[in-house]
């Protein structure tokens, strides 16, 4: 058995608490990282499950992440992905459609409001 000299117990003890220091605050900053990338993850998930799904096609990829990952910070993230996992596919390009005895289909409202999701144009 190797026996320690009291001066390096006392420089053992002297260090300690720096090192200590310096692992907690590499750790604190680790967990914020990893926080991070995972609210970017799931952000990046619910995108692309939103522009699936026809939802806010007009915002780009990386606009509605950005947005999203705000709204991971604020913790409404599971509220927006319970809204997006109600809707069914296709939603925002889906029109209500009459058909007459024929079989023909007739769009419900004018051509501005079809152009405006999408059925003319």
């Amino acid at each position: 058995m190797k026996k320690i000299s009291s001066e390096q117990i006392s420089q053992v003890l002297s260090e300690a608490p720096g090192v200590i220091r310096a692992l907690v605050s590499e750790n604190e900053t680790l967990r914020a990282k990893v926080a991070h990338m995972e609210r970017r993850d799931q952000a990046e998930k619910l995108a692309e499950a939103m522009h699936t799904k026809g939802l806010e096609l007009d915002v780009t990829h990386e606009d509605l992440v950005d947005r999203l990952e705000k709204a991971a910070e604020q913790g409404k993230i599971e509220t927006i992905r319970e809204a997006v996992d109600m809707i069914g596919p296709d939603m925002g390009a889906k029109m209500a459609q009459l058909s007459n005895n024929d079989g023909q289909h007739a769009a419900v409202g004018t051509d501005f409001e079809r152009f405006l999701v999408g059925g003319v144009g």
